[in-house]
């Protein structure tokens, strides 16, 4: 199946270089976000580690499109909220089809990450607005200002360390139509995977948005094998940046003060972003533990020292990646079917025409 791969930063910069910007990044956000009290800041700082540690084409572009995908996806799910609030069946029959659409752009890599995006925070601010609809607007504010907050922080970071000065934006991309029977199969499956996780999250009651993240960045990939390599590194990655946070964390309760804490994260970021760079087949790994150590680390000061935020994200994980397993499996084994007996139809064909 087809998938719009992002692949590790092209330039020329080494892994010691390009760890210690992102790194630096990352505290940057923590200050911002601690100076105007964001509700979101841990979104912030692992924002600033996506954004520069992996991207198609540059940082800049990749901030962006996150930032218009991001707000899309919420401003997308609000509209549909406000519309039929009191009919949520309709609600999810246009999300499934608006997760459809987005979906397919993404697999035909015209502005995938904007597309990604869109689908993966439509899900949550829907999930939200089921669970708790009195939240929902604040909180779709509260998340993008995060969002916001993270990327320029990124971009600023980036331009004044030289990392980059291309503004240009790349839609260039596979045609839309006439639909493409594949990418459409490949939406249908993250479509899938999507509604069996929150299904799933939602009967042990863990946290949606860890989950969703993780089965998007799975289903994505092109087969079950990739995927299962994939699902094992981000597993490995999750639990890199768990085992750190343990250690940050007992210090912080012995020594809680803003200055440690923003060391421990610059140095976890650092690692995390230099495994990344640097880790070659495994580089995956260091991607995720930067996604995982702000979500643990960078708390309120009431929930400091408190591990359930970690066993909770480490659960999703898990979920994630058995959920879109079995999609992958079941998808496999249908369309394998499929493929077989297409094959068996043209040899057949071509055999009677040889005759």
């Amino acid at each position: 199946m087809p998938t719009a791969k992002v692949p590790l930063p092209s330039d020329a910069t080494p892994p010691t270089i390009g760890a210690l910007r992102s790194a630096t990044a990352a505290v940057v956000a923590l200050l911002v976000g601690e100076f105007f009290r964001l509700e979101h800041t841990n979104l912030a700082v692992w924002t600033t580690h996506m954004v520069m540690t992996q991207y198609a084409f540059s940082s800049f572009q990749k901030g962006v499109e996150r930032v218009l995908g991001r707000g899309l996806g919420i401003l997308g799910g609000l509209v549909l909220l406000t519309l039929w609030r009191n009919t949520i069946t309709v609600a999810y029959v246009l999300e499934a089809v608006s997760l459809l659409v987005f979906f397919y752009i993404y697999f035909s890599n015209r502005l995938a990450y904007t597309f990604l995006n869109a689908g993966l925070y439509m899900a949550v601010i829907i999930d939200l607005g089921r669970t708790n609809p009195e939240a929902v607007f604040p909180e779709g504010w509260a998340l993008f200002l995060a969002i916001v907050v993270g990327v320029v922080v990124a971009n600023l970071v980036s331009w004044y360390t030289g990392l980059e000065r291309d503004l240009t934006i790349h839609t260039e991309g596979l045609p839309l139509w006439p639909v493409d029977g594949e990418r459409l199969e490949h939406s249908v499956l993250l479509v899938a995977a999507v509604a069996l996780a929150l299904g799933v999250t939602d009967w042990l009651a863990l946290p949606t948005t860890t989950t969703l993240v993780s089965v998007m960045l799975l289903v994505i990939t092109p087969d079950i094998h990739e995927l299962v390599w994939k699902g094992e590194l981000r597993l490995a990655g999750a639990l890199l940046a768990a085992a750190y946070a343990l250690l940050a964390l007992i210090l912080l309760v012995r020594l809680p003060h803003f200055s440690l804490l923003a060391a421990l994260l610059f140095l976890g970021m650092y690692l995390g972003a230099y495994l990344a760079r640097a880790g070659g087949q495994r580089s995956y790994a260091g991607v995720q533990m930067g996604l995982v150590l702000p979500m643990v680390l960078v708390v309120p000061p009431a929930d400091c020292g408190n591990m359930s935020s970690a066993t909770s994200r480490l659960l999703g994980v898990v979920i994630a990646i058995g959920c879109s397993m079995v999609v992958s499996l079941v998808a496999a084994v249908f369309w394998g079917r499929e493929s077989r007996r297409q094959a068996a139809t043209a040899n057949a064909a071509a055999a009677g025409g040889k005759e």
